[in-house]
């Protein structure tokens, strides 16, 4: 078996994890401070991968590996959880089932697990709610779950966009509740929700980059009701300044922060009429 260890862990190299699965990885664990990647064969990898090594190791089930090691997550009332671990959710708990793969997103890192959290302190019955970034749908199918009458998911990977349906659809989430499309925001946007639509989103999320809510900051106004909740994470607290700097520019208000480790959440409300 090859495998292609780099320094670091799942959180502190999350930029780089599906610069792995494109050159080819079949899985990644982490493991004593290391990203263990496995490979079928040696190849190039580009220049931000390459203070890693490469060895041989007996073959071993490292699926079965990686399966004993994840635990459920419990993020307020939504706990993210693998299939064959449904039984451990607590009762009172939500249930949001998630099958690890190459969208990245079980709720283990921190910016999702503070964004399932900060969206189940909000009254979602009846909202519309924008995901933007979905990768594997978490965010959009727990704000189905916690009770918004519809969601839509976009990202510009499509990849993503048929894992996240079938994700939403192995929750129970019915296919006209939850849409999930390839783009970026832009005034299309509205034409994608099933239905009739007559304005923007009650409720926006965001996991992205601070240079990406930087750049997006004034799409988020024009995509979200006037003082309706905003949810943005993937902040690296190293880059908050320049978050909140974009909020303050395009007229946000109520913005609060939580940290967890090195990673940020924000939640703010937007401009008023």
């Amino acid at each position: 078996m090859l495998v292609y260890s780099l320094p670091g862990t799942f959180e502190t190299r999350e930029a780089h994890l599906d610069l792995l699965w494109e050159a080819g990885a079949t899985g990644l664990e982490e493991r004593a401070g290391l990203i263990r990647a496995y490979f079928d064969a040696q190849t190039d990898l580009p220049a931000e991968l390459r203070d890693g090594q490469w060895h041989d190791e007996a073959d071993q089930d490292w699926l079965a590996t990686f399966k004993a090691t994840l635990r459920p997550v419990r993020a307020g009332r939504v706990t993210i959880v693998p299939p064959w671990l449904r039984h451990e959710v607590e009762e009172g708990q939500v249930p949001l089932v998630i099958e690890p793969g190459m969208a990245f997103g079980t709720g283990h890192h921190a910016t999702t697990r503070m964004a399932v959290e900060a969206l189940g302190e909000l009254d979602l019955n009846g909202a519309r709610v924008l995901d933007v970034g979905t990768g594997s749908g978490v965010l959009a199918i727990a704000a189905a779950l916690l009770g918004a009458e519809q969601v839509l998911g976009v990202d510009i990977d499509p990849i993503t966009i048929p894992i996240a349906r079938e994700n939403a659809q192995d929750n129970g989430v019915p296919q006209g509740r939850a849409v999930f499309v390839e783009g970026t925001l832009g005034d299309e946007l509205p034409d994608a929700w099933p239905g009739e639509w007559d304005g923007p989103a009650d409720v926006l999320v965001a996991n992205l980059y601070a240079e990406l809510h930087d750049l997006l900051a004034g799409d988020y106004v024009t995509h979200l009701r006037p003082e309706g909740p905003l949810v943005l994470t993937g902040i690296l607290t190293t880059k908050l300044g320049m978050v909140l700097a974009a909020l303050e520019r395009e007229g946000f208000g109520s913005v609060q922060v939580r940290e967890d480790g090195e990673w940020a959440l924000v939640t703010a409300a937007a401009p008023a009429l």
